[in-house]
């Protein structure tokens, strides 16, 4: 059996004497689907955004890859290989899944010089992962 992609261990988030998160722990798996499931202010938002690097925890621990990991900032954690999916609420509905999924990130191609956008390419990640 592989060590787990993703290990959250005890981890909490304060706000002053607000809890929002108390003493997370979990792991993922390698090809694992998970979903994130609570109420309203249950803190499934703060979690996401500790691991993705929006936020950093108040205590506990993250391991990514069997490593100790804490992204300081959501390009630190997309370096890594960890990326969010928002909400339709932060999708753009006026593009195509393509564009959505690399919006802000896209690959390109030299074309005399001059970058354009490879659209084969973004395809071919997209129904990959799709």
């Amino acid at each position: 059996m592989s060590e787990p992609l993703l290990v959250l261990d005890n981890v909490t988030k304060n706000y002053g004497a607000i809890e929002a998160l108390k003493g997370i722990s979990f792991s993922i798996s390698r090809g694992e689907v998970v979903a994130l499931l609570g109420d309203n202010g249950a803190g499934k938002s703060t979690l996401v955004k500790i691991i993705a690097g929006g936020l950093e925890p108040t205590s506990g621990r993250m391991l990514f890859e069997g490593k100790e990991f804490l992204a300081r900032s959501p390009a630190e954690a997309k370096a890594a290989g960890i990326e969010t999916v928002y909400q339709d609420l932060s999708l753009c509905t006026n593009v195509d899944v393509v564009a959505n999924f690399f919006m802000g990130r896209e690959i390109t191609r030299k074309v005399l010089g001059i970058p354009v956008l490879d659209e084969r390419a973004m395809e071919a990640v997209v129904e990959k992962a799709l």
